[in-house]
């Protein structure tokens, strides 16, 4: 983001909005919507950055709402820790990275985050055989979210394998990505990413997010899920190919 416009901030707010409509009433999607849709007008970094804190209070309050389900998880402690690290080493590539590089990893997330969601995997994970991979999951997932943004796509799928019920199933990625996005908040500031026109447009992404969870809440009682997530899914594909053109186009 060059000049912290109007027309810039307009297009955060409504992305960051329509992302927390969605997360309130599917249980997630607010970065993987919020931040595509930001970064294709305003770029990949100020979209990640602006992101962070935003990220904090929505999944902050999915995991105050869902705690009682903490008892039904497992493995969360270790991939908070392997998170934290990855957290820190995605936020440093984000500072140093190519933009067009970071616009076209996106754009393969969401593709992939597209393809996962009409072919999710049937089989569970035994805890014997998560002990092990959990540590380098976290790590992996917590690169992608200080590096992107969005590290949805890896844990979704993978969390979905260890075969938990829905409720706990929403627990555990709101706690995992509270953390990576607490580290990630911690780590922009200390790099310096946090301009005052940022920070400024971050703190006002709390608004749409405080309107927009509850309403999301109330529409699932509504609408169709299924309607709905197919909706989205062609939304995300749209936002993939912007970032991809972005990527291959920009100089």
């Amino acid at each position: 983001m060059t000049g912290g416009s109007g027309s810039d901030l307009l297009v955060i707010v409504a992305a960051i909005a329509f992302g927390a409509f969605v997360k309130g009433a599917t249980g997630g999607g607010l970065p993987q919507l919020a931040i595509p849709v930001m970064a294709a007008f305003v770029g990949v970094e100020p979209a990640v950055v602006v992101m962070a804190i935003p990220g904090v209070v929505a999944n902050g309050w999915l995991v105050w709402t869902h705690r009682e389900e903490a008892q039904h998880t497992r493995d969360l402690p270790v991939m908070l820790v392997g998170g934290a690290f990855g957290a820190v080493i995605g936020t440093l590539a984000l500072d140093n990275a190519d933009a067009r590089v970071l616009s076209g990893i996106l754009a393969a997330i969401i593709v992939g985050y597209v393809v996962l969601s009409f072919a999710r995997p049937g089989f569970h994970l035994p805890p014997r055989v998560t002990r092990v991979a959990s540590p380098p999951v976290g790590v992996a997932a917590g690169g992608l979210q200080g590096a992107t943004g969005i590290s949805g796509p890896l844990l979704s799928t993978y969390l979905h394998g260890f075969g938990l019920r829905p409720r706990a199933y929403v627990f555990a990625l709101a706690t995992l990505f509270f953390g990576f996005a607490l580290v990630q908040t911690v780590s922009l500031v200390a790099v310096g990413l946090y301009t005052p026109n940022r920070l400024a447009q971050s703190l006002l992404a709390l608004i749409p997010i405080a309107v927009a969870l509850p309403l999301g809440t109330w529409a699932a009682r509504k609408v169709s899920v299924a309607t709905f997530n197919r909706v989205v899914l062609v939304l995300l594909l749209a936002s993939a190919i912007a970032l991809a053109h972005q990527a291959v186009t920009d100089g």
